[in-house]
């Protein structure tokens, strides 16, 4: 339980850790950083309440392996995980008196969202053991970093600049499930097709690395326009 724990955890406190010192200018309280952390937590527990409640990934309204993988990487995943994600990161850290920069959204979204990337690692990690954890913590972990990066940039928008509050949350929202279900749709539309169409597979799963340094510099780039903003 205890290297399972480790595996799972490792990964995401060295991100937490990363956004944390990046904030050079006005440290955030460790209590709220750790509300907003349990935020994430929150958001994975009821994203896997309601999908339980839904169904699984066999129920899906569109034909052929490319509408399958479209339904579970967004319908399945972007979508409620994102919302969720948004939801808790509103509810726990919007009105706080601590969030008084932009670069605040940054850093306490991406305290939900490995809040929440935690949860799910630790979870995948149990049923398929420390191999899944080596591959979740070069790419799931980091994604979900990723992603929280790109909601939180919108999310410190929404709250300083009022006059356009609603399209800045919208933007919070829309982007990060863009992402994350382009992520997904690749990663699980080459699974489906690996034994059917080797050469397609073979396109997508370079495409993903592609994507992937994408994202990477995508929020990286969002991180350093907000420090000291």
């Amino acid at each position: 339980m205890i290297i399972i724990l480790t595996a799972s955890l490792t990964p995401v406190f060295l991100l937490l850790l990363y956004i944390y010192l990046k904030d050079r200018y006005q440290r955030e309280p460790f209590g709220q950083l750790m509300k907003a952390f349990l935020g994430g937590i929150l958001a994975g527990l009821v994203d896997v309440l309601i999908l339980s409640v839904l169904g699984g990934s066999d129920l899906h309204p569109f034909p052929g392996a490319h509408g399958q993988a479209f339904y579970q990487a967004f319908f399945l995943a972007g979508i409620p995980e994102e919302l969720f994600k948004l939801l808790f990161l509103y509810l726990f850290i919007w009105k706080s008196r601590y969030f008084d920069e932009y670069y605040d959204g940054i850093e306490y979204a991406a305290f939900v969202g490995l809040g929440f990337a935690g949860l799910e690692n630790i979870m995948y990690v149990w049923q398929g053991g420390l191999g899944v954890a080596v591959s979740r913590a070069m790419f799931a972990v980091p994604a979900h970093f990723f992603f929280a990066i790109i909601m939180g940039y919108f999310f410190a928008f929404a709250k300083f600049r009022p006059e356009k509050k609603t399209w800045y949350l919208l933007l919070a929202f829309l982007c990060p499930v863009f992402l994350h279900g382009t992520y997904d749709f690749i990663l699980m539309y080459s699974n489906l097709i690996q034994n059917t169409d080797t050469v397609i597979a073979a396109l997508l799963n370079f495409g993903f690395f592609i994507f992937f340094s994408f994202l990477a510099k995508l929020a990286i780039r969002r991180v350093n326009h907000l420090v000291g903003k």
